[in-house]
């Protein structure tokens, strides 16, 4: 090992390092769920604000839905309060079970309906694509954004899709099949 390199962080050893089981994982994001949904609990406790929160695993992901806040105050302008709580509330649950965490979290149904506009945008650059054959660049989003946009993307015939750019700025680029 040279001196630049270092050993991985043994505390955030990936899933893939691991080879868990479908039980397994399915076990360590019902706790990230739980773990994640009393801190958000107690962040609303905190800030004085009202809430229901709904858990639940979707996507291999644990997700925690905030519901009934009365404003937009947790999502911030294009959502980048909800960016912000999501990854104060992902750092939280990793430092908790000391493994790398994949939490999501949504107020009001923001996020579903940023996803919504996201794939209808998805299917016109597809069409733009097919149409011009040339390359069409999509905003910047988040991880799990990219995701579904090249799964979208891999179940449609005659175009593929790349990622470009650094964080925060990556982007998918869907571009003709060669």
């Amino acid at each position: 090992m040279t001196d630049t390199q270092t050993e991985p962080d043994e505390r955030f050893v990936t899933d893939e390092d691991n080879e868990l089981t479908p039980e397994e994982r399915l076990e360590q994001l019902d706790e990230e769920t739980r773990l994640a949904a009393d801190f958000v609990e107690g962040l609303l406790d905190i800030l004085d604000l009202p809430g229901d929160i709904v858990e639940e695993v979707q996507e291999d992901q644990a997700v925690v839905r905030i519901t009934e806040v009365g404003s937009g105050l947790l999502i911030g302008r294009r959502g980048a309060t909800l960016d912000a709580l999501q990854e104060l509330v992902r750092s939280a649950v990793q430092r908790q079970t000391e493994r790398r965490s994949h939490v999501r979290v949504d107020v009001e149904g923001y996020r579903a309906r940023q996803v919504d506009k996201l794939r209808e945008k998805a299917r016109d650059a597809i069409a733009e694509v097919r149409e011009t054959g040339e390359p069409v660049r999509l905003e910047p989003m988040d991880a799990y954004e990219r995701k579904l946009m090249h799964d979208l993307v891999a179940r449609t015939g005659g175009v593929t899709s790349l990622s470009e750019g650094n964080e925060p700025k990556r982007r998918v680029v869907i571009q003709p099949e060669s």
